[in-house]
């Protein structure tokens, strides 16, 4: 990729990783609100996955804390899905010859 060093697009798989684990506690907090946790889990189970959740949440925002600016979820993935197309432009030189991108 064109202008982006190691580091941010290593911030970026981080930042995603901590999307994700905030996604899970979400889940987990929908979960016990609405009481459809009981249905699947019993008390210290459905506990015990909330504490790993935070846990795991927690770590994740040390290593790349929350910044609104950069953390654009449908950006990030265009961008990483953009250096996985074949005949990709900056990824070997020569422009596609129909770039599915642009309409």
């Amino acid at each position: 990729m064109i202008g982006v060093s190691e580091a941010e697009r290593g911030r970026d798989l981080v930042a995603r990783w901590r999307i994700l684990a905030q996604r899970r506690l979400d889940h987990l907090v929908e979960l016990y609100q609405s009481g459809r946790w009981k249905l699947y889990h019993d008390e210290s189970e459905f506990l015990v996955m909330v504490q790993d959740a935070r846990a795991a949440l927690a770590a994740w925002e040390a290593l790349a804390p929350p910044d609104p600016a950069k953390d654009k979820i449908a950006e990030v993935a265009a961008v990483q899905m953009a250096d996985r197309l074949p005949g990709n432009s900056s990824a070997d030189g020569v422009a596609a010859q129909h770039d599915l991108r642009k309409s």
